[in-house]
């Protein structure tokens, strides 16, 4: 019970649930008439594979970021319930895993939308998090994905309707992301994290709590 409760938790599977209801959306506006349920549950299983190894992946970059805000503590990697290396690598087995998905049983540009998206919320704003508040816009990109993502699930191209769901999406995000960041100001700046609306540049983060990962 208690190791599906730490995985559970290093996949975020309460945010991710969240995020298939965002994809299931933008299909069922897409599909414009009866729906196909094997590729819709083809699609929701590659997303959610997807979003569980982003969340892994991300918990793996920001460990140590994580053990210094009280917020975050409790999560995984800075209790010690899940080496590093174990999520590392589960995030990018599941995380392959769901590309073959979405590649092989829903089409090409889902496959490439949802790389895309894993790449940008990854390796463009995790980084940003620590260098500018600009993160927050760049971070709405990714999180606006997935209605996007649905869509040409369903239909195999992207277009106008495709494009104002992710607009909606993007702009829903910015009051919510900065109502985070002003609540958790203090955890965000012991963090070394510069998200908007968490205040004045943060002081110096102390040294790493973690070891070698191994």
């Amino acid at each position: 019970m208690k190791t599906l409760q730490t995985l559970l938790e290093i996949t975020k599977f309460r945010l991710v649930s969240l995020v298939l209801w965002s994809v299931a959306v933008g299909f069922f506006m897409a599909a414009g008439g009866p729906l196909d349920f094997p590729l819709l549950a083809r699609t929701l299983a590659g997303t959610a594979l997807i979003g569980g190894g982003a969340m892994a992946l991300n918990q793996y970059q920001e460990r140590e970021a994580d053990a210094r805000m009280k917020r975050t503590e409790d999560r995984p990697l800075p209790s010690g319930r899940i080496r590093p290396g174990t999520a590392l690598g589960l995030g990018v087995l599941i995380s392959a895993a769901g590309f073959s998905v979405l590649f092989s049983g829903v089409n090409r540009l889902t496959g490439i939308l949802s790389a895309l998206t894993l790449l940008g919320y990854l390796f463009v704003y995790t980084p940003l998090k620590s260098r500018t508040s600009l993160c927050t816009w760049v971070g709405a990109v990714p999180g606006a994905a997935p209605p996007l993502l649905g869509w040409t699930a369903a239909r195999g191209e992207a277009g106008l309707e495709a494009g104002v769901l992710f607009l909606i999406l993007f702009l829903w995000q910015l009051p919510h992301v900065l109502a985070i960041g002003w609540v958790n100001r203090e955890d965000f700046q012991r963090a070394g994290f510069k998200m908007l609306a968490a205040g004045p540049d943060p002081p110096e983060p102390r040294p790493g709590v973690f070891g070698n990962d191994g």
